[in-house]
């Protein structure tokens, strides 16, 4: 078995991002975050246009990411609530 990804959140933003979230929502989100460990391309993930990060979509909610397949790393960026700003 390969060894898994770290995950490690950009900044201490995106930990206040998932504070702020419902118990449920942060259930569901902390989960997405934790599979990304073993697979940091699920299926339903899309590459953003123009950039090497990825997201992943739960109801509203967006996880922005970047991967390092050198450093079998996952950097979280955000959790963002959907709106036309999501992707600035």
């Amino acid at each position: 078995m390969a060894e898994a990804y770290r995950v490690r959140f950009r900044s201490r933003s995106v930990g206040k991002e998932l504070d702020d979230l419902d118990d449920e929502t942060y259930l569901h989100i902390a989960a997405a975050i934790y599979h990304l460990r073993e697979n940091p391309r699920p299926a339903g993930t899309k590459r953003l246009t123009g950039q090497e990060a990825y997201r992943i979509r739960f109801g509203n909610y967006r996880i922005l990411y970047t991967v390092d397949d050198k450093a079998r790393e996952v950097r979280i960026e955000a959790v963002r609530k959907w709106d036309e700003r999501t992707y600035d």
